[in-house]
């Protein structure tokens, strides 16, 4: 797995390293981290919708130094990993030790994010976002706290939860 690490951090780093910057191992592990998981996500019911696209876009330049015009080739890379069919417990298991415990939850909260970008938290997505959460090892009650958190600012009904 390690090879698709490094395949996928090369294509996003490569193009905006300029000779005398040096771009952090871990931010660009973030990245892969979060974009390959929020596009897992998106395509987990099957119907990947202009809002969950522009939704991840969002999330990237949020937590990261991305710029506006740079998207779209991260959002390629993403693509083309998703394409590759990742093994969610390999690459999980190679990108969580890297991050802190919260930071795997406010991963989880992004990917409830891109499932709720069309108002609709499909059984698929669900799933996998809790395969997710557990590959990450995180409690039960950090991955329903995150659901209830995302629902509720999506407007979405937090009952039976």
């Amino acid at each position: 797995m390690a090879g698709f690490l490094d395949k996928f951090r090369n294509k996003v780093a490569a193009p905006s390293r300029q000779d005398s910057e040096i771009i952090e191992r871990k931010d660009i592990d973030d990245k892969i981290a979060l974009g390959v998981l929020l596009w897992v996500v998106a395509e987990a019911d099957r119907k990947f919708l202009p809002e969950e696209e522009e939704e991840i876009g969002n999330i990237l330049r949020k937590y990261s130094s991305i710029d506006k015009d740079q998207i779209p080739l991260v959002l390629n890379s993403v693509k083309e990993a998703a394409r590759e069919r990742i093994d969610l417990y390999a690459f999980t298991s190679e990108v969580s030790p890297g991050l802190e415990y919260k930071a795997r939850i406010s991963i989880i909260e992004e990917l409830f994010r891109v499932a709720c970008a069309d108002k609709d938290l499909d059984d698929n997505e669900l799933e996998t976002i809790r395969k997710i959460s557990g590959l990450f090892h995180l409690s039960h009650r950090d991955f329903i706290n995150a659901k209830i958190k995302v629902k509720k600012e999506f407007g979405m009904d937090t009952v039976g939860l």
